[in-house]
């Protein structure tokens, strides 16, 4: 009994030694230099170290800490950090400072900027704000920007920390610390709702929001998903906006070569039904407040400054992601650890449905043509753009061979390209593809229903030579046909998401 007492002893000592907590450690740091090798380099960084674990920059979450105290190490998992990534000595750490040391023996301070709990600010001034405008000097800038000013003592501007802010009751002043907004500014409030904050020749001017009744009123709107708008913010282009809970938006621009990216976060009105999009630019089509003329869940029609939009749905919320399947393998899935191809490509032939090629004449002499819906996600959100593909198919039992056209690059004889790409070798396993540098494996059957009907098919996963994915489902009992196609191309930079879907059988 005695050495079980020891042994549990022994376990909760280790276990409590390494922890992502400490009375210090968490909250809102700055780095304001970096020593490496001697070299002092000069740096504004607000590190968030999360309780959790989590390191938080600029409002993303970028990588972990956690702290061995048994050790007296802190270990940091994140490439922002540079030098610091790895393990360090906890060579000092109290409620304002924290010093390590990396494994080349370089120093480095943090300076603890947010309140310890024991200290936590709550006064009229706590809370969230929509910073509406500033005066500088006579000149009027519109803001419209979401700020929280925190009970921790930190001033953040749509999630990211700006700086820090106090509150000195004697003389109704507010003490702001960062370098667009540093002295001592003082508060004039309308009414409870208004803040007007001056100094010198600066005035700011806030608005007090209710985030719960925003995140409660977004949900009820009606505009959550995707909205097309065309010739939208000109002729020739598209706009498509996406509404997410509780209230984040992403608009996406495209025309013809180009694509533009961008977004923030949107707060509905349900009395006036208007919504401000914040995060835009003062030139940006829908920045500032948006009227709602008409919608009805299909359509609907904005007013902004005088122009009126048209849009239509494109995705409903409740329709997101359920087109969506991503590819999870890779082509390290079809080798082993060392290096060795996992599958037998004869062997897996022999799994798959089109086995009796001679006969596949046949099956395709009452088809002349296969019609698919050839659909591309938009990137950055989860709606689709979709159009028709034709193939033609040609079979004849007095000719040898036949052809279907290969319409798996996009488009068809009936899009303006010149020439198709066919790939006439009937004999290959994956006819109309070719399997000549794929890597495939039969993964099961499925039955499947697509616009043209429901299919016994075989699956399978395939790899390119550029790392293109492809899930595949042939259709059993109508050779040479596929019934969907999934192609995803996973890179960071030129990554895409296409479905073919068979639509018709002609």
């Amino acid at each position: 009994m005695k050495k079980l007492i020891v042994i549990s002893i022994a376990l909760v000592t280790f276990v409590g030694s390494i922890t992502a907590q400490s009375k210090y450690i968490d909250g809102v740091w700055k780095l304001t230099e970096m020593n490496e090798a001697g070299e002092v380099y000069p740096v504004n960084m607000h590190v968030v170290f999360k309780e959790a674990g989590e390191i938080n920059i600029s409002g993303a979450n970028v990588g972990t800490w956690s702290q061995n105290e048994t050790e007296n190490t802190f270990t940091i998992d994140c490439p922002y950090l540079g030098i610091l990534d790895g393990e360090n000595k906890i060579e000092a750490l109290n409620d304002t400072e924290l010093k390590l040391s990396n494994s080349n023996g370089d120093i480095n301070s943090f300076q603890k900027i947010s309140l310890p709990k024991n200290k936590e600010l709550n006064n009229k001034i706590t809370g969230d704000w929509f910073f509406e405008k500033m005066e500088i000097k006579g000149e009027t800038d519109v803001v419209g920007s979401l700020v929280e000013l925190n009970k921790n003592g930190i001033f953040y501007i749509r999630d990211r920390v700006f700086g820090t802010w106090d509150y000195n009751e004697s003389s109704n002043t507010i003490i702001l610390d960062n370098k667009d907004f540093k002295g001592e500014y003082a508060i004039s409030q309308p009414n409870k709702n208004e803040l007007v904050l001056n100094l010198d020749e600066i005035n700011m001017y806030f608005s007090k929001i209710d985030k719960q009744k925003i995140i409660d009123e977004n949900k009820e709107s009606g505009l959550l998903g995707t909205w097309e708008f065309k010739d939208v913010p000109y002729e020739g282009a598209t706009t498509f906006i996406t509404f997410n809970e509780p209230d984040t938006f992403t608009i996406i621009q495209k025309e013809e070569g180009m694509s533009s990216k961008f977004g923030g976060a949107w707060m509905f009105n349900k009395n006036e039904m208007t919504f401000m999009m914040v995060g835009l630019r003062g030139r940006d089509a829908f920045n500032g407040k948006n009227k709602i003329v008409t919608m009805n869940g299909e359509a609907i029609e904005l007013e902004n400054k005088g122009t009126i939009y048209k849009g239509a749905i494109k995705v409903k919320e409740e329709q997101k992601i359920s087109k969506i399947k991503r590819l999870a393998f890779t082509d390290d899935d079809f080798y082993t650890e060392d290096g060795d191809f996992k599958y037998d490509e004869e062997e897996e032939s022999e799994n798959l449905p089109w086995l009796n090629w001679p006969e596949m004449k046949n099956d395709l002499l009452d088809v002349s043509q296969l019609v698919y819906n050839y659909s591309v996600l938009i990137e950055g959100t989860e709606s689709f753009e979709t159009k028709i593909l034709t193939a033609n198919v040609q079979a004849n039992l007095e000719e040898e061979g036949f052809e279907i056209d290969y319409i798996f690059d996009g488009y068809d004889s009936y899009s303006n390209i010149s020439e198709l790409r066919i790939n006439r070798n009937y004999s290959d396993p994956l006819y109309p593809f070719s399997s000549n540098g794929t890597l495939y494996r039969v993964i099961g059957e499925e039955q499947i229903t697509t616009p043209a009907g429901t299919f016994e098919c075989t699956v399978l996963e395939a790899v390119g030579y550029s790392g293109v994915l492809k899930k595949l489902w042939m259709i059993n009992d109508k050779i040479g046909v596929y019934a969907k196609i999934i192609e995803e191309n996973p890179d960071e930079n030129s990554g895409y998401y296409y479905i073919y879907e068979l639509k018709e059988i002609k």
